[in-house]
């Protein structure tokens, strides 16, 4: 009876504990089902926030490198980003390339669908472990969504379920083989290379399917921290250290030379990655031992991604180029589709002829020893006229300061101030020399000068010192008190020393170390048949990139460079020729003779051929007088270089633009005295079209744009304007091998066996020279002078026209010799009268010149008349002079008549030929009766003297 007690009380207990498991159990259960609604809840809200994907798209919208080509289809540059990117296809990629990332980053990448639980349940345990995180649960799916659609940056919980949501999503759109394409094109492998094609040439410069087993381990190494793990890193070249780094190359960064340093760490990470390779049977030991031996330092060979030496003015001014192409092809503004180049994946064909860029750049290196010979021989500074202040500035003609001396405002790194150019106050520091200059936040100073050991003048830009606008203050006189305000947050802005001088450390007053040299200059060679720029540089002795192309992007005053094109070309496209008749005698203006001819003489009745040889001002000035600005205008816009569409992007100010000053006068359409000038490139593209039949082909620097998949997206079509016809062009090509032969300065530029026209330059006081030429093959611009206008060039244009002769002779060297220039139909070489341009009398001085068909004269000269003068007073004879003293003389009639007042008060030297207006002065009436009858004669004679 008491067993069955007990056993009923067992029961019963047990019965009871039962029971409370069982409510436990479902009070567990609802409460997991709770949580798990909760968090259902929540991931479904976290996931409603993720963003809408296409993961087919994930190729296609890869950022890729664009590059570019030279006229011979070689790569020269890979655009420089800060990711360079060249995708290619899964089936280029290597299996052991895949399977070193699988390895080390995602061992069960085949067989997850997007999320490793497993993975996530070993690193769990394993950081936990440790205390901390070391290691990662991330597949390389997560890897590439988190890199596509989310920030790296985020460390929250719901950017990890949105990221592992995601992966799950990639995993049912796409294989396992597209997302590994997707991974290994985009990661980031260190040096700015993104996918494992642009590690490949920018770590062994080869292409990715050609890595070796140890190569590929490497990469998979690189993905944990690049910075740490890149094979090579960059450092300054000053921050070398030959005894602890090991120095594997160089590299041209943005016009920046940077070292390459080994790193040893990348190594010793990719030992790893070989040895879970091995673990995971990637690999076989005796590839594991292969590969561990392989000597990485050895098979280093880092690629350049500017894969030529030359300066960065050809390229600059390409991509410049390029990316308006695309910015009006995609409609899209330019600073959009400068993103587009930098992402696109571009192919520009340029139409740089790199051996001819080298000659040129060449030519440019030795510019002072071509010119002047060794340092040795010439006064500094070299090339330049200079007027120095007596404290060593140097200053304009009207005195004022264009660059202080260096040591004027510099010592050891600071901007020194004698005691008389400060004042310290209560308010704060009062700089009262002239050299500061306020505006908005920044405190500038003028530039400072120094000279280098080729005695070339260096021009070094300062400042501007940092100060926002309401912690100065300028007063009447023009100083410039800086608030104490100011100077409390920059405590070290100046010091003061023992002898009152203040300094301003470097680091608030920057300055250009390197400086600019000068005089500078700019060339561009064109191949006129096609409007190709071939080579160009845009300065001397400068670096860098995305600097000011002289030759591209700064107008100069073009002198008499102008004259071929508003002058000449134009007159004669209006129905003159060679020879032509126009008077060299000056206008009055202001009461003076206007212009002056260089040999200060004027040369009266001359043919437009003596006109340009000898680059006569006053008949260039009369022709312009004569055609109309109108038509000197009108072939400028045929030539190029006005703009009517779009007058911005043009240098001519025309009068639409401003009504009080422009360039439509005498001064800047006869003598290049522009208001701004025009750029080397537009004259020497504006000569092409004389030297192409009078067709001006509008200048390019590649042909066309390619995209990623080699579709044609820009075609850089020829646009050719016809200014002239090919009888007009040629008249003014034979006038310009007159001046290459004949003309004061322009006999420096011949070619030797070669056919060489062109015309000479030089703008007032000599502040630029020119020479701009062109023989059968090329036109060549070249221009020298000061960047600041202000500052004058030493010597005249025969020392352009010498440097264009050294660097046509260089462009020329191989090509045939060709003696002449082909004469095409339609021109004719007529004899003319030397004096009038009119067919010739029997009168007449003859001349045979080149004419256009359409232009040869037709009247019949009628200016030289034959008179009877008196040898004695030079006057018409009268019935009075004896018969013995009567001369026949011929003299050429001026039409219309010439008056002097109107030319300056000048008379030209053939004003003497004219013929006499008045009789003969010295034989009288009264001179005659004086000499039969003697001056006494009485008035009973009178009757006789009237029957006489």
């Amino acid at each position: 009876m008491s067993n069955n007690r007990k056993r009923s009380k067992t029961n019963s207990a047990a019965f009871s504990i039962l029971k409370i498991i069982k409510v436990l159990l479902i009070i567990l259960l609802i409460a997991i089902i709770i949580a798990g609604i909760i968090i259902g809840s929540m991931v479904l809200g976290v996931v409603k926030n993720a963003p809408e994907i296409d993961p087919t798209t994930i190729i296609p919208s890869l950022s890729q490198t664009s590059t570019i080509y030279a006229n011979d289809g070689q790569l020269i540059e890979k655009i420089q980003t800060t990711e360079f990117r060249t995708v290619v296809p899964y089936d280029r990629i290597p299996k052991y390339l895949e399977d070193a990332f699988i390895s080390i980053e995602d061992e069960r990448f085949r067989q997850h669908n997007g999320v490793d639980i497993i993975g996530i349940g070993s690193s769990t345990i394993e950081n936990i472990k440790h205390g901390r995180i070391v290691r990662g649960a991330s597949t390389i799916t997560q890897q590439l969504v988190g890199n596509m659609y989310l920030d790296r940056t985020e460390k929250t919980l719901d950017r990890k379920l949105i990221e592992a949501y995601l992966a799950m999503q990639m995993e049912q759109k796409l294989s396992k083989e597209q997302i590994m394409e997707a991974y290994l094109n985009r990661i980031n492998l260190g040096q700015g290379a993104y996918g494992v094609q642009e590690a490949s040439q920018t770590y062994f410069s080869k292409n990715v399917e050609e890595l070796t087993l140890a190569e590929a381990a490497l990469f998979a190494g690189i993905v944990k921290s690049p910075t740490n793990y890149q094979p090579i890193k960059r450092i300054e070249p000053s921050d070398y250290d030959p005894d602890t780094m090991d120095k594997v190359g160089e590299i041209d960064v943005l016009g920046k030379n940077m070292y390459l340093i080994y790193n040893q760490n990348s190594v010793d990470r990719q030992h790893i990655v070989l040895k879970q390779m091995l673990k995971l049977g990637f690999i076989d030991q005796s590839q594991y031992d292969e590969a561990l031996n392989e000597d990485i330092r050895l098979a280093i060979k880092p690629g350049q991604k500017v894969l030529h030496s030359m300066t960065s003015y050809p390229m600059d001014f390409v991509k410049r180029e390029a990316t308006q192409a695309l910015s009006e092809h995609f409609n899209v503004s330019y600073e959009e589709a400068g993103i587009l180049l930098n992402t696109g994946g571009f192919k520009i064909y340029s139409t740089i002829d790199l051996k001819m860029q080298k000659k040129l750049e060449n030519i440019y290196e030795n510019f002072t020893e071509l010119i002047a010979g060794s340092p040795d021989n010439f006064k500094e500074p070299f090339l330049i006229n200079w007027s120095m202040s007596k404290t060593g500035n140097i200053i304009d003609s009207a005195g004022r300061i264009v660059y202080y001396k260096y040591g004027n405002l510099f010592d050891q790194n600071a901007l020194v101030l004698p005691q008389s150019s400060y004042d310290v106050t209560n308010d704060g520091l009062l700089l009262k020399t002239q050299i500061f200059r306020a505006y908005e936040d920044t405190i500038s100073l003028d530039p400072c000068y120094t000279i280098n050991a080729e005695k070339n003048l260096v021009v070094h830009d300062v400042g501007p010192i940092v100060v926002p606008k309401d912690l100065y203050k300028v007063n009447e006189e023009g100083h410039i008190l800086i608030s104490n305000k100011f100077l409390k947050q920059k405590e070290n802005f100046y010091s003061i020393d023992e002898n009152g001088i203040l300094r301003i450390p470097e680091q608030f007053v920057p300055i250009q170390k390197d400086g600019i040299v000068q005089p500078q200059s700019a060339t561009v060679i064109m191949d006129y048949h096609k409007g190709e720029i071939v080579a160009l540089v845009g300065g001397r002795d400068v670096s860098g990139n995305r600097i000011l192309n002289r030759a591209t992007a700064s107008p100069r005053q073009p002198g008499s460079s102008i004259k071929p094109l508003s002058v000449y070309l134009t007159a004669v496209a209006n129905g003159k020729g060679a020879g032509s008749i126009v008077d060299d005698v000056p206008i009055t203006v202001g009461g003076q003779a206007w212009p002056r001819n260089v040999d200060k003489r004027y040369h009266g009745l001359v043919t437009y051929r003596d006109a340009m040889i000898y680059s006569h001002n006053a008949s260039a000035v009369s022709i312009v007088k004569e055609i109309g600005i109108k038509n000197s205008l009108d072939m400028l816009e045929k030539l190029g270089i006005i703009d009517k569409e779009n007058p911005e992007k043009d240098s001519i100010i025309t009068s639409v633009e401003n009504r009080e000053t422009n360039d439509e006068n005498y001064s800047a359409l006869a003598l290049g005295g522009m208001t701004r000038g025009i750029t080397p490139l537009e004259m020497t593209a504006a000569y092409g079209a004389i030297a192409n039949d009078g067709n001006y082909i509008k200048p390019k620097s590649f042909t066309k744009i390619l995209d990623v998949n080699d579709n044609l997206i820009v075609e850089n079509k020829t646009h050719m304007t016809k200014a002239a016809s090919p009888a007009e062009a040629y008249v003014v090509k034979d006038m310009m091998t007159s001046v290459v032969n004949k003309g004061y300065y322009g006999k420096y530029a011949k070619i030797d066996n070669m056919i060489t026209a062109g015309k000479t330059g030089t703008t007032q006081e000599r502040a630029d020279i020119w020479f701009i030429g062109f023989t059968p093959y090329y036109a060549i611009g070249t221009w020298i002078g000061n960047d600041s206008p202000k500052i004058n060039i030493s010597q005249g244009s025969d020392t352009a026209a010498k440097f264009w002769r050294m660097i046509g002779e260089s462009i020329h060297e191989g090509l045939e010799p060709i003696e002449e220039f082909e004469r095409p139909d339609g021109v004719v070489e007529v004899k003319v009268c030397k004096q009038s341009g009119k067919l010739p009398s029997s009168s007449c001085s003859t001349i045979t010149e080149l004419f256009p068909e359409s232009s040869v004269p037709t009247e019949r000269c009628d200016q030289h008349k034959y008179l009877q003068v008196c040898s004695i007073s030079g006057k018409i004879a009268s019935k009075w002079c004896p018969s013995s003293l009567v001369e026949s003389r011929s003299y050429f009639v001026r039409e219309p008549a010439y008056k002097a007042e109107d030319h300056g008060g000048v008379y030209p030297p053939d004003y003497s030929s004219q013929p006499p207006s008045s009789y003969c002065d010295v034989h009288t009436e009264d001179a005659y009766y004086d000499f039969f009858y003697g001056p006494n004669r009485g008035s009973s004679n009178s009757s006789d003297k009237d029957n006489d």
